[in-house]
C-alpha cells in the first residue's frame, strides 16, 4: 500500500483507505505520473490478460505483494488463495517481507521446497457432476447412477468407500467393474481424503499458494481441484455471512487465479461455481475473483463483462482483441485495437478499465519485490 496525495483510485468512488499500489499512470510521452491503487474495501471480479511475457502473472503477483504489505490491522480482514497452475508463485515465499504458504498435493510434496504443506481436497465437497465430469461419465448413464447411488449413502465418505459401496450395489458387473476401476484411479492420486477441510487455508491475514503444476498433463484434475474450492469457499463465506454482526469469523476471500481460460470451459464444474456463484453472486458474501489469462477469448462474454476492473497487457491475437471490444464498456472511447497500439511493446505497460469510477487509463505496473517465477529462461541461465 502506498501512501500518497493525488492519485487515481479503481473500484471505488471515494477514497477507501484501503488500497493496493499497482503501478503510476503511463502518459504519451512514456513518463510516469500520478500512482494508480486498486480499492480492497469491497469485492472486485478483476480480469488480468496478455499475451505470454508482457506482464500478466507478474501483475497477479504485485497484487500479491500489496495485500502482504497491508498494516495487520487491515490485512487480517482477508484470505488470499492463489490457484498456480504452472509453479511460478511459490517463490515468492522465499522472500524475506513477503510471507507466502505454498501447498502442494501429497505426490507432489517431495519435489516441492522445505515448508511446502499438503493440498487435500475434502471428498464431500463435490458434487455427483464433478465426480462424473472427473472420470468422463456421463451423469445419467448406468455408471453415473452407480456413482450417484454410492455416494447418497453417506453425508461423509472415502474414495475406498465408494469403491466399496459400488462393488457390493446391484449394479451390473460390467458397470461396477468399470466405476471400481476408475475410481482406484482418482484414489493413487492421493488428492482426496475424507477428513480434509480447507480451514487452514482461511486463516485471518494469510496468503496462500496452492501450487498444482505437479497435474500439468491433466486439466480435468486441476479442474476438479477449483471447482471443490471455489464451491467449499463460497458455501464457507455465505454462511459467515449470515452470522456476521459486527465481527467476522470468517476473512474476506480473494481468489486469484492463473491461466484461468483452463477453469472456464462451458459447462465445466468450475466454470459453473465460478461464474455462476462467485462472479455474479461473489460480491454479497464478500468474495474477489482474479483472472488472469493469456486468451481472454477463451473466458467468455459472461466473464468479461461481469468484472469491474479489467488490466489488459499486450494482446496481438484477433479473437481476444474483439472479445474485449465486445465487452468495451460505453463510457470507453477509444476501440480496444487503438489503446493496445499506445501500450506498444512495454513489457508491463497496461489499459485499465474501472467500472466503478467508469474510468479508463493507461498505466505502468510498479516493479516486484519478490521474485518473479515466470519468467523465461534462456541459455546464460534462469531470468
Amino acid at each position: 500500500m502506498l501512501d500518497t496525495g493525488r492519485h487515481y483510485l479503481l473500484g471505488n468512488t471515494g477514497d477507501s483507505g484501503s488500497s493496493l499500489y499497482l503501478g503510476r499512470y503511463l502518459a504519451l510521452d512514456g513518463s510516469q505520473g500520478a500512482p494508480v491503487l486498486l480499492d480492497v474495501r469491497k469485492p472486485h471480479a478483476v480480469v488480468i490478460c496478455g499475451k505470454r511475457g508482457y506482464g500478466k502473472s507478474y501483475t497477479m503477483g504485485v497484487l500479491v505483494e500489496e495485500f502482504a504489505g497491508l498494516p495487520e490491522a487491515i490485512r487480517k480482514n482477508f484470505s488470499v488463495i492463489v490457484v498456480d497452475t504452472m509453479g511460478i508463485f511459490g517463490c515468492m515465499s522465499g522472500t524475506g517481507s513477503i510471507d507466502v504458504r505454498v501447498f502442494a498435493p501429497v505426490p507432489f510434496l517431495r519435489d516441492m521446497p522445505a515448508g511446502t504443506l499438503p493440498f487435500e481436497i475434502p471428498t464431500g465437497s463435490l458434487s455427483v457432476y464433478d465426480y462424473c465430469e472427473l472420470l468422463g461419465i456421463g451423469p445419467l448413464s448406468p455408471h453415473g447412477a452407480a456413482l450417484a447411488g454410492a455416494i447418497s449413502e453417506s453425508e461423509t465418505f472415502s474414495i475406498e468407500s465408494l469403491i466399496d459401496n459400488i462393488g457390493s450395489s446391484g449394479a451390473s458387473p460390467e458397470v461396477r467393474s468399470a466405476v471400481c476401476g476408475l475410481l482406484s484411479m482418482a484414489s493413487s492420486w492421493k488428492l482426496f481424503s475424507q477428513h480434509a477441510t480447507f480451514a487452514s487455508l482461511l486463516e485471518p491475514g494469510s496468503i496462500n499458494v496452492i501450487d498444482l503444476s505437479g497435474y500439468g498433463h491433466d486439466p480435468g484434475i486441476k479442474s476438479c481441484a477449483v471447482a471443490s474450492l471455489a464451491r467449499a469457499l463460497y458455501d464457507i463465506r455465505v454462511r459467515a455471512r449470515r452470522r456476521e454482526n459486527g465481527s467476522r469469523e470468517v476473512p474476506l476471500i480473494w481468489m486469484m487465479i492463473d491461466e484461468a481460460h483452463m477453469f472456464l470451459e462451458p459447462g465445466s464444474g468450475a466454470g459453473r461455481v465460478l461464474v455462476n456463484e462467485w462472479l455474479r453472486q461473489g460480491r454479497q458474501p464478500g468474495l474477489s475473483l482474479v483472472l488472469a489469462t493469456q486468451r481472454p477469448s477463451a473466458l467468455g462474454y459472461d466473464v468479461l463483462s461481469q468484472s469491474d476492473v479489467i488490466v489488459c497487457h499486450r494482446l496481438t491475437l484477433r479473437d481476444d482483441v474483439e472479445a474485449l471490444e465486445r465487452a468495451r464498456p460505453l463510457y470507453v472511447k477509444e476501440p480496444v485495437r487503438e489503446a493496445l497500439a499506445r501500450l506498444g511493446n512495454t513489457r508491463g505497460a497496461a489499459i485499465v478499465v474501472d467500472d466503478a469510477t467508469e474510468s479508463y487509463h493507461v498505466i505502468k505496473v510498479r516493479q516486484r519485490k519478490s521474485l518473479h517465477g515466470g519468467g523465461e529462461p534462456d541459455i546464460y541461465g534462469a531470468d
